[in-house]
């Protein structure tokens, strides 16, 4: 079982949301390292949103470039912008809110680095797996209110 549906388990316990369907189509322009890390990263919160979806959540992935992606939470009215600069090898994800009254996390950087013929995701000094990258993207948005404590209880 992946972390989204472990939270969303955790979350339908307090709602529940209607079903949407999205699909990012992979990109085949130039290929490189950094660019093939995009295309997993993409590629993985595609599926991360697919299976919210399936799972009867709510949420939108609109492709905005080969570069950059919208995921948007209609009923939290939070999204966040995923946008690669491939050549300075970062990612930044930025945090929005549909309404003035709703708090959202502060934006974040993503470093992609060389390692043995592949590009790792960072966080600060911190290799992340994919998973755990997109976790730290989808989290806040997927899951907005779930309180922290209930977050961190496994299931």
């Amino acid at each position: 079982m992946g972390w989204i549906q472990d939270q969303f388990k955790k979350r339908t316990e307090i709602s529940g949301k209607a079903l949407t369907e999205t699909v990012f189509p992979d990109s085949s322009a130039q290929r490189s390292p950094e660019r093939e890390a995009w295309s997993r990263l993409l590629r993985g919160l595609s599926q991360d949103v697919e299976e919210f979806q399936r799972l009867g959540g709510n949420c939108n992935l609109q492709p905005l470039s080969d570069v950059q992606c919208r995921i948007s939470n209609p009923p939290a009215s939070i999204a966040v912008v995923v946008t690669a600069d491939l050549s300075a090898r970062t990612v930044e994800y930025s945090y929005e809110s549909d309404q003035k009254k709703t708090a959202v996390p502060e934006k974040g950087i993503l470093t992609l680095r060389p390692s043995d013929g592949e590009v790792d995701l960072y966080s600060a000094d911190q290799r992340l797996t994919s998973e755990q990258a997109r976790q730290l993207v989808l989290e806040p948005l997927l899951f907005p209110t779930l309180p922290t404590d209930l977050a961190a209880i496994g299931p």
